[in-house]
């Protein structure tokens, strides 16, 4: 050996590339990963909109709560008397929300608007309960057990056709020209936001003692007597 020491010569270095099958897998694995996860994105959003819903029932009837303490009346539609204008449930309870002058206010981001109702211009988003109008609290006797009002603004005639009128007919009234039900569809599992008279607020399915069900499916019957079996108005009268 001549004392010297040579080097072996290093290895050139090249990137490897993704094959067409390859890449084809990745963008496969990702479609998949998004076609599961939209879905529950989906289910969230409906959630996150449903417990705003709540939120907002709980704030008008605790509104409606304050007004009738003060009124010594619960709220009600006032039609006009002479010269003297009608005034709406929205009017009545401005001066305790601060939200929703009339009927006609639809600015957004009020307690007034679901926020899974998506035609708030043509749609009122609550609607009270009618059995409730101008009535003592006193003569409510189960202020936790009585509705005050719920996803509302669905009418009789035409079925199903849009109403800003701010009331919602018990189940057992017959229907009008003018008579709004629930609104079924806003929510997952066809629940309800439904506040009550003390101010708490919860979902509650589209069936007894709620309510019988969606608009067509049920004909109401008119039954004012509690011990009757066929009563269907349980939670919306003032036993």
């Amino acid at each position: 050996m001549n004392g010297t020491f040579a080097w072996p010569a290093r290895r050139r270095r090249r990137g490897r590339a993704f094959t067409l099958v390859e890449l084809l897998v990745v963008i496969g694995i990702i479609a998949m990963l998004m076609g599961i996860m939209l879905p529950a994105m989906a289910a969230a959003r409906a959630q996150a909109k449903a417990v705003a819903c709540t939120s907002n029932l709980r704030q008008l009837a605790t509104a409606a709560l304050m007004y009738a303490q003060d009124k010594k009346l619960y709220v009600s539609f006032v039609p006009a008397i002479g010269n003297v204008p009608a005034k709406d449930r929205k009017e009545l309870l401005y001066p305790y929300l601060r939200q929703g002058r009339n009927n006609a206010d639809n600015e957004a981001n009020q307690a007034w608007h679901c926020p899974a109702n998506d035609r708030v211009a043509a749609q009122a988003s609550y609607g009270f309960n009618t059995n409730l109008n101008g009535i003592r609290l006193n003569r409510i006797r189960k202020w936790s057990e009585t509705v005050a009002l719920c996803d509302a603004g669905l009418m009789d005639w035409p079925a199903g056709a849009p109403s800003l009128a701010t009331h919602c007919w018990p189940p057992s009234r017959p229907a009008t020209s003018s008579s709004c039900r629930p609104d079924h569809r806003r929510h997952p599992r066809q629940t309800v936001g439904v506040g009550f008279v003390d101010g708490h607020a919860e979902r509650l399915p589209m069936r007894p003692p709620f309510y019988p069900g969606p608009i067509g499916t049920y004909i109401p019957n008119g039954i004012t007597n509690a011990f009757d079996v066929n009563y269907q108005d349980q939670l919306w009268d003032l036993q």
